[in-house]
């Protein structure tokens, strides 16, 4: 048998001793508490009407489509509500009904939007890039007659191509510099002068939509006066690996190829920008596509200088990146003249604020209604990071 020194006795004595004073400690704040609540008016009772509880009972008044009182409908924890809280929620649901029976968004006979982009004049031997210009020139061709479609591009084979969708094509303006994107205010000022709608936009050349684009611009046309007012949407786009695998022309199919295999890019990788007519594109600088930063200093531009509405559609409008191996993600930043936006702005004598363009940062975002229908909101929560510059 071991026999345990006098020391160790000690040491056990004091910790026995510390245990009891921390549990005493424990079990005093444990009866304060229940004083506490006791005494302001808590009750056992009232404590069990959890938000499941209240999720419950409105579920099931609202499946028995009003049969019964939402009085009767309330399990035993929770209090009755006053007459006036059960008028005022029976007028909300009665409001959504009335909202959901509405017939379902007409997009108007003719054009609405002209879209312009380019294409790079490089890619014939590469098997991705060609697919993805494919996939492209018919994904867009699908929205005709909605949208007018315009081709920047020197490319013989990809201005062929197109055409034969029913796409528009221009040779590029800026012939002394062969390997340089277009200038994107000259794009738009193009498109203005060859076609006349209510919407023109750019977007970039690996980029698909679905019929929901045709949709945002009917519902902000009709609801939010787009004919009187400067409007820019932009936002997130949704990468999809695997571009062989991708049906251009089945709008289920991209939308389910998004949600199984889509990731939402960075909120700083803006890749579309489509205005109102009025938007005023002669008075920006002369940025190029295709290479950094012009981006997010136009959102800033459009929202700080140009009091303009700018939306961020990210929630509710799908853009699907083709994302390639050997381009991918910040391709811009690996090709020739990849400062000439900075030097842009160098020139001009500016230190743009370009966390200001961040999708974030927009004044507005779309989002889905109960109905299932499309709602625009002003943003509340903008950091101070999104400040505009003085």
């Amino acid at each position: 048998m071991v026999k345990r020194s006098k020391n160790a006795k000690n040491n056990n004595s004091s910790q026995q001793t510390t245990t009891f004073q921390y549990v005493a400690v424990l079990v005093f704040l444990a009866v304060l508490n229940v004083v506490f609540f006791f005494s302001h008016g808590f009750s056992y009772t009232r404590a069990q009407c959890t938000a499941d509880v209240i999720f419950e009972t409105l579920t099931r008044y609202l499946g028995e489509n009003g049969k019964i009182p939402i009085e009767k409908c309330l399990l035993e924890p929770c209090l009755t509500p006053t007459t006036s809280a059960v008028r005022e929620f029976t007028t909300a649901v009665r409001t959504l009904v009335t909202e959901c029976n509405k017939p379902p968004i007409e997009i108007p006979s003719g054009a609405i939007l002209t879209l312009v982009t380019t294409f790079a004049d490089h890619v014939h031997t590469d098997s991705e890039k060609l697919t993805v210009h494919n996939n492209t020139i018919m994904n867009w061709a699908k929205l005709k007659p909605h949208v007018n479609l315009l081709l920047f591009t020197n490319d013989s084979h990809w201005s062929d191509t197109a055409r034969r969708h029913g796409w528009d094509v221009i040779p590029p303006t800026n012939n002394s510099f062969p390997d340089r994107p277009p200038v994107l205010k000259e794009m738009f000022e193009a498109a203005k002068a060859r076609y006349d709608t209510l919407w023109y936009g750019y977007v970039n050349a690996d980029i698909l939509f679905t019929d929901g684009l045709l949709t945002h611009l009917t519902v902000l046309t009709n609801n939010h006066n787009a004919t009187h007012r400067r409007i820019m949407l932009t936002g997130r786009r949704t990468n999809v690996q695997n571009v062989s695998l991708i049906d251009p022309l089945s709008d289920n199919k991209l939308l389910s190829m998004a949600k199984s295999n889509g990731t939402l890019y960075k909120e700083d990788a803006e890749d579309f920008f489509i205005t109102t007519k009025s938007f005023p594109w002669d008075t920006i600088l002369p940025v190029v596509v295709g290479r950094p930063a012009y981006d997010n200093w136009l959102v800033a531009e459009a929202r700080c200088r140009m009091q303009t509405d700018v939306i961020d559609v990210s929630d509710t409008l799908l853009a699907l990146h083709q994302t390639t191996i050997k381009g991918g993600n910040l391709e811009g930043h690996s090709h020739k003249e990849n400062d000439i936006n900075f030097n842009i702005f160098k020139t001009h004598k500016l230190k743009p604020n370009f966390l200001s363009g961040l999708t974030t940062c927009v004044s507005f975002n779309t989002y889905t209604t109960l109905c299932d229908k499309l709602g625009v909101s002003r943003r509340t929560n903008v950091g101070p990071m999104c400040a505009c510059k003085k």
